[in-house]
């Protein structure tokens, strides 16, 4: 038969065991030996089954608390103020210095009342004992065999500690040794005071409190230090069954325990009967006003100011850091949230999600049961040949029904009548009823996200993940939701452009802001067979168009052409580079040039961070470093944030350009709603809508901060309504939020100017060349100096009417408003403007028909 090794610390013991029987029967005393070894023997007995050596090293565990962690954000003062708390269970601690002597009369013990309270219930002689109250023991032993039942208790304060540090909670002899082996070693290595402060901030008091700190917090608001005799007495009575004492399930429970306390101190000689009565007297209206539900606790009332940015955060740090470290480490989180723009997003975009709920008007599937009762048989069938899980709802239909009459007809009629009876109980229900209601009338609510970054740091300083953080609404929208980006992609595609024709200019293909496209209907024969034709949002045409004014206008056909004069394979790389999209890649048709593919919100506005550093890639980060309790630091995440090295993807000249661009968007063009609250700075962003008003979008930067506003339905498929778009929807949100939260801040140029090489020349407004006399309508605009056009224009007259102008010099510039002209722009007569067609439904900005 195979055996089990042997190790050298049993040969060992099996060699010492034999000598040390030898001598015991070797000498003259055999009996008086073996006795002897008899006692030794059940002394190592009983140490192996209570003891354990690694428990003097645990030791120093007792007077180590799990406390909550904590994530601060900056302030207005560019200080560091407490945003959230992370903790499974609150625990305050509270050292025993802070709870001050009494000055009364009641005994002469003088200690704080709470001390007082929880020593004459549970162990009046702790200061007496060596840890086990042998007397206790006895007593309890007596009581519980008369009661025949287990009536009292007889741990004390230092068992109770040991048991709540280092043990279970199941009821065996073994436990109970152990109990009473640690509860010796703790009153060798710990004062009496040390040890009741520990047992004061480690006793579970109900509702996910941990030690008399957090209780007195839940229970009364106050600060245990500022309690009185029969808040003290109540905390003093939770600790046997907190749930069933609790002041908030169990009232009159509660002050039957509370009369046992009080009878206690009586007992002990803290306190006369004349000052129980009158102090257990004083707690009535404590329960009389007692009106909370039975199901709060701590976690509810957890410092918790931005749930989003609580939620996002608390995912990374569980990945990093591991989920134990977090809720019980007492850890600082020190993150780059600025309390200003965190709390103008939401006051910004919450409001403007509800108003669009009501606005949109989509309901909710009501009719569920369509399916079981069309196809419920066929079900049946199918369930059995491919071995489906049995189709059932959740609840019942009559619960369905009962909660939607009462929802909607109901509840009104309750109320009306609660008016006539004024019944306080029924009136409160009912209001907080109305409140907690999120959604009127079974409407989808409308979803949103806003995010914001510095584009020079990286710093994700405000987020916002919806209509609101919910048990049933928790998804972090701004990484979670992929949507198409539509025009809002238009941007990243003329920059990528820009600096492909200043990396490999070609007179023929060059991409500038003064670069002519036809804007006219397009039409293409897929491989598959289908048609894709690409339209504008108003199915209107504006013939020939300089690229400016068709970002400015948001033309559709424009981005196409644009896409097929330079090629998607040269701009694929640029575009990878902007947009670093993770374990997915951009996907290889024309339709991206409409933002036809999904992205988040996330992506996008990191990508707008890269044109707004100069075509610089920025790496967003939403926490700097945590401390430990001590103050030391356990992660640095701006190490690994400085690691990660920021590559040029496009130069700055191109970043300029298309800066400049969107310059006019905000101002002339689809994004005229971001200046609607006053934003005292340049802006320049873009809007987006996607097929029919499915997502409304609007995405800008200043040289302080970059921003992304989005509006949809997690439902894609659902519409916000005709008309809903990203410059009526976004952009007012997307000015509201930054004139708000840079109100503070002073304007600044962007960093990266200085080292951008532009040469401004004059050209034709009408066909973007060099003017000739003949040209009348000019306008200021950038190129980057390989990009210059080159030909005069000929439009207007014959060639030899050409003039050339001089050459400039390349100069530095910085983004400027292009002057109109009064000069109206002549059409060629041979151009005609195609018919104007109906403008459907289902159009949007950018009409993705694919």
């Amino acid at each position: 038969m195979k055996q089990e090794p042997v190790g050298l610390f049993e040969k060992y013991f099996i060699i010492w065991f034999r000598i040390v029987t030898e001598r015991i029967w070797t000498g003259d005393k055999k009996f008086r030996n073996t006795i002897v070894a008899i006692l030794l023997f059940g002394i190592l007995n009983v140490f192996l089954l209570t003891g354990s050596v690694k428990d003097f090293f645990r030791l120093g565990e007792a007077a180590v608390y799990d406390i909550p962690s904590t994530l601060y954000g900056l302030n207005d003062k560019g200080e560091y103020e407490p945003i959230a708390e992370y903790y499974k269970f609150s625990r305050i601690p509270v050292k025993l210095e802070q709870l001050k002597p009494e000055d009364t009369n009641y005994s002469t013990d003088n200690r704080h009342k709470v001390i007082q309270c929880f020593l004459s219930t549970e162990d009046n002689s702790f200061y007496s004992h060596n840890g086990i109250d042998l007397k206790g023991i006895a007593r309890a032993f007596v009581v519980n065999l008369m009661a025949g039942r287990v009536k009292e208790g007889a741990s004390t304060i230092t068992q109770q500690v040991a048991r709540l540090k280092f043990l279970s909670i199941e009821r065996s002899i073994a436990r109970k040794a152990r109990e009473a082996w640690l509860a010796i070693l703790l009153e060798l290595v710990y004062p009496k005071d040390k040890i009741l402060e520990v047992y004061l901030n480690e006793i579970p008091l109900g509702h996910g409190t941990i030690g008399v700190g957090a209780a007195s917090r839940f229970y009364f608001r106050k600060e245990v230090q500022d309690l009185s005799w029969g808040e003290a007495a109540i905390l003093a009575s939770l600790t046997t069954r907190p749930t069933q004492f609790s002041p908030i399930v169990n009232p009159v429970s509660s002050m039957n325990k509370v009369r046992v306390v009080f009878r206690k101190l009586v007992e002990n000689g803290r306190m006369t009967v004349a000052d129980a009565e009158k102090e257990y007297a004083a707690l009535e209206e404590y329960y009389t006003n007692l009106n909370r539900s039975p199901n709060d606790s701590a976690f509810s009332d957890r410092l918790n100011r931005f749930h989003y940015v609580t939620e996002y955060i608390r995912k990374n740090l569980i990945r990093s850091i591991g989920s134990s470290r977090l809720y019980n480490g007492g850890l600082k989180i020190y993150s780059t949230i600025q309390i200003r723009h965190q709390e103008e997003a939401e006051k910004a975009l919450l409001p403007a999600l509800q108003r669009q709920t009501i606005e949109s008007n989509q309901r909710a599937f009501r009719n569920i049961d369509a399916f079981d009762d069309l196809y419920g048989s066929g079900y049946s069938l199918i369930a059995d040949l491919y071995d489906l899980p049995e189709f059932k709802f959740k609840i019942s239909k009559i619960e369905r029904t009962f909660s939607s009459a009462y929802q909607e007809d109901i509840r009104d009629e309750f109320y009306a009548l609660n008016l006539l009876t004024g019944d306080d109980f029924l009136g409160d229900t009912l209001d907080k009823n109305y409140s907690t209601q999120n959604t009127k009338d079974h409407l989808l609510p409308v979803e949103g996200s806003l995010i914001a970054i510095r584009p020079e740091t990286g710093y994700i300083t405000a987020l916002v993940g919806g209509s609101g953080f919910r048990s049933d609404n928790q998804q972090i929208r701004p990484f979670q939701a992929f949507r198409q980006p539509g025009s809002a992609f238009k941007p990243i595609l003329y920059a990528a452009a820009m600096d492909h024709s200043g990396k490999n200019p070609d007179p023929e293909k060059n991409v500038t802001p003064a670069t002519l496209f036809a804007d006219s209907p397009l039409q293409y024969l897929m491989e598959d067979g289908d048609e894709w034709a690409p339209e504008n949002y108003s199915s209107e045409y504006s013939g020939f168009i300089l690229l400016r004014k068709a970002l400015e206008q948001s033309k559709n056909s424009v981005a196409v052409r644009v896409l097929e004069q330079v090629g998607l394979s040269n701009l694929m790389e640029s575009l990878r580079g902007l947009l670093q999209l993770q374990g997915r890649d951009i996907p290889y048709n024309f339709s991206v040039s409409l933002g036809s593919f999904e992205l988040t919100p996330y992506e996008l506005t990191r990508a707008y961070a890269a044109l707004a550093s100069g075509g610089k890639t920025v790496n967003p980060i939403s926490v700097l470093y945590v401390e430990d309790n001590a103050g030391k630091v356990i992660k640095d995440f701006r190490k690994d944030y400085e690691d990660v090295e920021r590559k040029q993807i496009i130069s700055k000249e191109a970043a300029f350009l298309i800066t400049s661009m969107m310059k006019d968007v905000v101002e002339e063009g689809t994004g005229r709603g971001v200046l609607s609250y006053g934003l005292n700075r340049k802006a320049y962003g873009k809007t987006g809508t996607t097929n029919n008003f499915r997502d409304a979008w609007f995405v800008g930067y200043t040289p302080e901060l970059v921003t992304s506003v989005w509006f949809g339905y997690d439902v894609g498929t659902i519409s916000l309504g005709r008309g809903m778009t990203g410059g009526k929807l976004s952009a007012p949100v997307w000015g509201r939020f930054m004139a708000r939260a840079l109100e503070k801040e002073p304007a600044k140029e962007f960093p990266w100017l200085s080292d951008v090489k532009i040469t401004k020349r004059t050209v034709c407004r009408m066909s973007g060349k060099l003017p000739s006399g003949q040209c009348h309508d000019l306008l200021e605009e950038y190129f980057i100096p390989q990009t210059v056009p080159k030909d005069v224009c000929n439009d207007h007259g014959s060639a030899w009417n050409v003039v050339e102008s001089k050459p400039q010099s390349p100069v530095t510039q910085k983004p400027v408003e292009t002057k109109k002209q009064d000069t109206k722009v002549e059409k060629k007569p041979t151009e005609s403007k195609p018919p104007k067609r109906k403008k459907s439904v289902f159009s949007g900005d950018e009409e993705i028909d694919y």
